[in-house]
């Protein structure tokens, strides 16, 4: 899903949380957004590829969070 399909589902209160995943080949982070009211996870991919966007930094990472909407308290990172 894309960033700007991510805001409007989170000003309509259907996202429950962002989760960063580190990406399998370890160059990065994706972000996954989790939805009560679809009962899946989604994550944020790039415009033009539409594969999961990459992340280099966490800083990236948590700037498209709170560009979402989230605001955030901590910062848990899982390994798939």
């Amino acid at each position: 899903m894309l960033l700007r399909e991510f805001k409007q589902h989170f000003l309509s209160g259907n996202l429950e949380s962002a989760i960063a995943v580190i990406s399998p080949n370890n160059d990065g982070y994706y972000l996954m957004v989790k939805s009560h009211k679809w009962g899946v996870n989604s994550f944020l991919e790039a415009e033009r590829s539409l594969k999961p966007r990459v992340f280099k930094t966490q800083s990236a990472l948590l700037n498209a969070v709170n560009s979402i909407g989230f605001r955030y308290q901590s910062i848990d990172i899982s390994n798939p």
